[in-house]
């Protein structure tokens, strides 16, 4: 088999459709690809809709249903479950223009073997049923071809679901996801330091939705939050002992990159939620002195962003100021404003 389509399900029933019509207009066969759907404990109706295209496309859709473990649950199970020689995660509020994975695997995979095939992807605004661009067809050339540890230093390549991985890659090396946010920059992390063959191409195929509000990276239901917290800190301590091995780190830029980033998604998260003189000491204690340090470092090039970077940086010092923070952002920075300033 030559693909295994792992889909993680959890309260799309709005897109899910989408999504698995254009993984079945792919152009492969019943036998050259298998669609693993994996109900992560959907609350909606996700498991009518699978049940539904499961009895449709018995030998070609596999639906498995778990109890609600997240999404990094959700793809390791898909890949205990995989039987193709390459991989892809797909998420089920997004889609995939026709005939691609067909392309991709015959233009770039089939001899070229390489163990991470990335292509490009668009993002969307759409009513979960629109296609956008739906003659989209196809096409591209090889941009990269070489040691994936020196690409990644150089050009961030996010999303697991803009890449083919070749299984037996994942296997020899026992690549999984271990974390709940930002699941993506870890697994990526540990899978580049291995100096995987890469090839990247121009092939823009997937369509990225961003109208799905009940995405975990928007909520700001405290409690998810702080769980979210908890983990970037996991995340941030990570990248710190990489940092400060003994032996010399292949990604180093790729860790600063990613701390600084870290850090960003940190504060504003913070700043989101109400949180008490105890939980605000608690959580801005993660990232004194180092972090805020960092933080401070970048320099926004507007008036009006360096005033909401002084304002957030400040917050991480300063409980009243966190206070002023958290009401401007619950009460003032509605909308679009708001969107472009917390960049989540």
């Amino acid at each position: 088999m030559k693909l295994s389509v792992i889909v993680p399900v959890y309260n799309v029933e709005k897109f899910l459709p989408r999504c698995l019509d254009s993984l079945l207009r792919q152009g492969m066969e019943v036998g050259e690809y298998e669609i693993i759907c994996v109900n992560d404990g959907s609350p909606d109706g996700c498991g009518k809709i699978l049940a539904d295209y499961e009895r449709k496309y018995p030998d070609l859709i596999n639906v498995v249903t778990q109890k609600n473990g997240g999404l990094s649950a959700a793809r390791n199970t898909g890949m205990l479950l995989a039987r193709g020689e390459y991989l892809i995660f797909i998420d089920s509020d997004d889609y995939v223009i026709g005939g691609a994975f067909r392309y991709l695997y015959d233009h770039f995979c089939a001899e070229k073997k390489p163990d991470v095939l990335h292509f490009q992807y668009k993002m969307v605004f759409t009513d979960g049923a629109t296609l956008v661009d739906p003659d989209a067809k196809p096409d591209g050339e090889i941009l990269f071809d070489g040691d994936g540890t020196e690409a990644y230093n150089k050009e961030n390549l996010p999303y697991v679901w803009s890449k083919f991985y070749r299984h037996d890659f994942l296997l020899e090396h026992h690549l999984k996801f271990d974390i709940v946010v930002l699941e993506d920059n870890m697994f990526h992390f540990y899978l580049f330091r291995l100096h995987p063959r890469l090839v990247i191409v121009s092939c823009d195929v997937n369509r990225y939705e961003q109208n799905n509000g009940s995405s975990i990276m928007h909520t700001l239901d405290k409690e998810r939050v702080l769980v979210q917290l908890n983990d970037l800190y996991h995340h941030m301590s990570l990248m710190y002992h990489y940092l400060e091995s003994e032996e010399k780190p292949d990604l180093e830029p790729v860790a600063w990159r990613n701390l600084t980033f870290l850090h960003e998604f940190f504060r504003n998260k913070l700043c989101h939620i109400s949180l008490t003189r105890d939980e605000w000491s608690r959580y801005t204690r993660i990232l004194r002195p180092r972090g805020i340090a960092l933080l401070e470092r970048q320099k926004d090039p507007t008036l009006l962003g360096r005033t909401i970077e002084w304002l957030k940086n400040r917050s991480l010092r300063s409980y009243p100021i966190y206070r002023l923070t958290y009401w401007l952002y619950t009460y003032v920075f509605e909308g679009r404003v708001r969107k472009m300033i917390v960049g989540h």
